[in-house]
């Protein structure tokens, strides 16, 4: 029997490819073992293992983060279909041509392929959305005309309005740092509008404990480049830090039993999922990043205003994202501002109409 995702074919087991088992501590493998694995399947080609192999080092790469090399491998436990498309839109904002995005993602479906004949998927990995999410980009732009949902502030109320635990009991105080670790990281994506990368390699001192409204970041390629907080996301980053009353310079920080190390993205990503899921969203970290796009663009900011805000090297790629949302701001304008002729009449002075 052979199973088919969005682009890839794969067959079953073979000889030599038996799963991972879990790491001590853990509930199922890590997604670095996982892809060990499916990559020493002797039916793939030593070419197609290669490029495969540089497609999933750059997925794992986006997941973990590489800053410091203090993040923790994600766990197969962990793996969401919203994380399929995230890596598409992070391969395309870095210029990937479209074959190495078709490639990469057909590396993807491959190793979802093997996880599914391994049993080894989390139970609530949807095949379908998966389906769904690798087959777009197939045909035509890379770039696809992301559509936000108008609802997403709501993940920002959702925890501003829970009260965070006033026990003293350890339990209790970790509840409540997730609480405001999670309120801070939800202000500072929408607020920055930033990839996922930057805001999961902020540390304390870039943003001065959340006094700075503007904030220097490395961008793509290595190029500095400004991100600004509001100052709602300042004070939800100060509140954060205040109570965690620690030394530790990532600004976003786990609270388990690896107290004090970088956030994984995949974190990051379960912070936006937890309430997405509860309000019946789908929404991902880098939803809020088309969201203030479109929400700039709605409000007239003009192309090159956010170009710079979302830290695109060249217009020509805010244009190939973005450039459908500003034809529907056109339309409207379009729409609203023409007059019938005999609307058009109604603003001439009707003695000037009367000699005609």
């Amino acid at each position: 029997m052979r199973l088919t995702i969005g682009m890839k074919t794969a067959e079953p087991p073979v000889s030599g490819s038996a799963p991972p088992s879990p790491a001590p501590g853990r509930h199922s493998p890590s997604i670095e073992d996982a892809i060990q694995s499916y990559l020493g399947r002797s039916s793939l080609e030593p070419n197609t293992r290669r490029t495969y192999g540089n497609g999933l080092a750059s997925w794992l790469s986006f997941l973990s983060g590489t800053k410091e090399g203090n993040s923790e491998a994600p766990a197969l436990e962990d793996l969401q279909e919203s994380l399929l498309e995230d890596f598409r839109h992070y391969l395309g904002e870095r210029g990937y041509s479209r074959f190495t995005v078709r490639t990469y993602m057909a590396a993807l479906g491959g190793f979802v392929d093997y996880l599914l004949v391994h049993d080894l998927l989390p139970p609530t990995f949807s095949l379908e959305k998966a389906r769904a999410r690798l087959r777009q980009g197939r045909r035509g732009t890379p770039y696809p005309a992301p559509v936000p949902d108008p609802a997403l502030p709501l993940i920002l109320r959702y925890y501003d309005e829970q009260a965070p635990p006033n026990g003293d009991s350890a339990a209790e105080r970790q509840a409540r740092l997730v609480l405001l670790r999670s309120r801070a990281l939800v202000h500072t994506l929408y607020s920055t509008a930033g990839r996922i990368a930057e805001v999961h390699s902020l540390d304390r001192r870039d943003v001065a404990d959340g006094r700075l409204s503007e904030v220097v970041v490395m961008g793509k390629g290595g190029k500095q480049r400004f991100i600004y907080l509001t100052r709602l996301a300042g004070k939800a980053i100060r509140d954060y830090v205040t109570a965690r009353q620690d030394t530790h310079q990532p600004l976003f920080v786990s609270h388990g039993r690896s107290y004090g190390r970088r956030l994984s993205k995949v974190s990051i990503w379960q912070t936006v999922k937890r309430a997405a899921q509860a309000l019946h969203m789908d929404v991902s970290p880098h939803d809020f990043r088309h969201f203030r796009a479109r929400q700039m663009l709605d409000e007239g900011a003009p192309l090159e205003a956010i170009q710079e805000i979302l830290g695109h090297s060249d217009i020509s790629t805010t244009r190939k994202v973005y450039a459908i949302y500003s034809r529907q701001s056109v339309r409207e304008i379009f729409s609203r501002t023409t007059l019938t002729p005999d609307e058009a009449l109604d603003h001439v002075d009707p003695e000037s109409l009367s000699s005609r």
